[in-house]
């Protein structure tokens, strides 16, 4: 526009490009499930949640990985009138953690524990921390096909209790999982913003947010997808 002697403020050329009808200068990213049994895992997760016995458990599973420990190298900049916090970009790593999560989804619940790293032994673990907080009672267990949920270790743990059913999201559908909306809400108050000198501190601050969480009393999450075929 200004090339064309056109006075327009910053502001006003974006408030037109945002309007526009076509926008060129952006672009948005999907993921394509080619999973060839989509629509069998799909449908199945979809009836966990919709069409289980109310007295059987549904506990989402996963894995957060790569969580960083990471030290501000300058404290933040408080916000002021008209002006958001600010932010130094230098940082210190102090390594990473990963959480190994599990989600109850009728009593919107998140649990689990710390890990230096993801695996079958860590994985295994989580089971069984899962078991011994449903001690009676049929379940089923939500997660998606890592390699560390399809162990020989995982699959004699299944053997050994058959009262949980694993049920797996197609590949490249976690968004079916819904401990993934936990761990948005987990990123978004606790890690996008934090500051940890230590991987401790790191584990500190999100055992704090497992009590808060579920200490909130909240409703579990409104769960309304449904695939356009099943209208048929």
């Amino acid at each position: 526009m200004r090339a064309q002697d056109i006075a327009a403020s910053d502001r006003t050329v974006g408030r037109i490009l945002r309007d526009a009808d076509l926008q060129p200068h952006r672009q948005k990213m999907y993921l394509t499930s080619h999973d060839d049994e989509f629509r069998f895992k799909r449908d199945d997760v979809l009836h966990v949640y919709y069409d289980a016995p109310r007295d059987e458990h549904i506990v989402c599973l996963d894995e957060k990985t790569g969580m960083q420990a990471l030290e501000r190298r300058y404290p933040d900049l408080p916000m002021e009138p008209g002006q958001p916090v600010r932010r130094e970009y230098e940082y210190i790593r102090h390594g990473t953690l990963c959480l190994m999560g599990a989600y109850d989804v009728r009593n919107r619940k998140l649990f689990g524990f710390t890990a230096e790293k993801r695996g079958s032994d860590p994985f295994v673990e989580l089971l069984d921390c899962v078991d011994q907080s449903y001690p009676a009672g049929r379940g089923h267990l939500v997660c998606d096909n890592l390699s560390d949920h399809n162990t020989d270790d995982v699959l004699d743990w299944l053997e050994a209790h058959p009262r949980w059913t694993l049920h797996f999201t197609p590949k490249h559908a976690s968004w079916l999982n819904q401990v993934e909306c936990a761990f948005s809400i987990l990123q978004g108050k606790v890690l996008a913003r934090g500051s940890f000198r230590t991987r401790d501190e790191l584990q500190e601050a999100i055992y704090d947010f497992l009590l808060w969480f579920n200490a909130q009393n909240a409703p579990p999450f409104r769960w309304t997808y449904r695939p356009k075929s099943w209208a048929s």
